[in-house]
């Protein structure tokens, strides 16, 4: 099987993963060949572990849904890019890549089977970020009509299979479930080196630590906040990885509150695991959240996890309260506390740690990259 994996992402995430951890450990026997079409920038953050490289920069300038005339002559564009390639298969990775994998196919009439993978809950970003009857009209008919057309679905998550169902009327018979997997080994191994950059931070404080995306549907202005309110409680440092449009504003607010030589802001790191692994609590504050792979590195790493329950993955991977710690989502207090409880309770944070890394072992990269080679052969034999 020759597979094209369309991704047209410029920075790293939690889908980026999936995307390497497919590249890396998809058997060969099974799929012979791997064609990453994406924009350059993302060519150095994934392993080179692929056949053919196509620079979707040079054709494409956007990475979301603008208007319906936009997305057809993206189609278009895609369309003849399959075309060239010859794959047997394409995978969508997000939302418009899926999309401009299925309409591209379908405008330029190619016999090839498409794979769509929303990594998110799309309706939670429209409810906060989209506006406009016209907008949600088009977005709905344009998420929609891609589940339909796709030949499969794959979702990280049961909550955001519900979400595709309801609200986009997607076929619920032909979306799979397929949950982010880890690397154990691999984690254990790059958790064990060096941690630099957090001299200043005082040594005697617990040490909080969160890896995201500064932008705003990360909501670490929740997490600046119930870190204000533990200071009078429990008194903690924060390590912040990420960088993204929030940052600056983040880091005035540190200092307007005299935190600063309390909170690191680290930016992006190309080893997050080392310093996840050194904090004694890992804090995921997101809006929505299709899985939260975060959250599952942290796990793996063995560092216990408090989560907001939001729509849809920090249930789905903490289960309640079973994996990890869930509290309110918006609530700046109970998350304080929540905090503060487990970092006086040693006894419940080593129970978390052992139940956490098997609840890691559970999500194994195995499981997940199997999962997606049977929905790729299974399609496949369909013809």
């Amino acid at each position: 099987m020759h597979l094209l994996m369309l991704h047209l992402a410029t920075v790293f995430g939690g889908a980026e993963r999936t995307t390497s951890n497919l590249i890396t450990h998809l058997d060969r026997g099974v799929v012979r060949r791997i064609t990453l079409a994406a924009p350059a920038a993302l060519r150095d953050l994934v392993p080179p572990d692929y056949d053919d490289f196509i620079d979707t920069a040079v054709h494409l300038s956007r990475g979301w849904f603008t208007n319906t005339r936009e997305l057809r002559d993206d189609a278009r564009v895609i369309g003849t890019l399959i075309a060239r390639a010859q794959p047997d298969l394409v995978l969508g990775m997000m939302h418009y890549p899926s999309a401009l994998a299925v309409l591209g196919r379908r405008l330029a009439r190619l016999p090839v089977k498409t794979v769509g993978s929303f990594r998110g809950p799309v309706y939670e970003h429209m409810r906060l970020y989209e506006h406009g009857r016209k907008r949600h009209l088009f977005l709905r008919l344009a998420v929609g009509a891609t589940a339909r057309l796709a030949d499969r679905m794959i979702v990280p998550s049961e909550g955001t299979a519900r979400e595709l169902s309801r609200r986009f009327l997607g076929p619920a018979r032909r979306t799979v479930v397929v949950p982010n997997g880890i690397d154990g080994a691999s984690v254990a191994r790059l958790a064990a080196e060096p941690a630099p950059g957090l001299e200043a931070l005082p040594p005697d404080l617990p040490r909080l630590c969160t890896a995201a995306r500064l932008s705003p549907e990360k909501n670490l202005g929740l997490l600046l906040a119930a870190f204000r309110r533990l200071q009078s409680i429990h008194p903690a440092a924060l390590v912040l990885i990420g960088d993204g449009p929030d940052r600056a504003a983040l880091e005035r607010q540190v200092v307007d509150w005299g935190l600063a030589d309390r909170v690191c802001f680290l930016g992006h790191c190309e080893n997050v695991y080392p310093y996840i692994r050194q904090a004694d609590l890992y804090v995921h504050t997101c809006q929505f959240e299709g899985f939260g792979y975060t959250m599952l590195e942290a796990l793996a790493c063995g560092t216990p996890v408090v989560a907001t329950d939001c729509p849809y993955g920090p249930r789905e991977v903490l289960g309640s309260n079973e994996y990890g710690l869930l509290t309110p989502m918006d609530d700046a207090e109970s998350l304080a506390r929540a905090i503060s409880m487990l970092l006086t309770d040693p006894e419940r944070r080593c129970r978390l740690t052992e139940h956490g890394l098997e609840r890691a072992g559970q999500l194994s990269i195995e499981r997940m990259v199997r999962g997606y080679e049977h929905v790729f052969t299974d399609v496949m034999k369909r013809g």
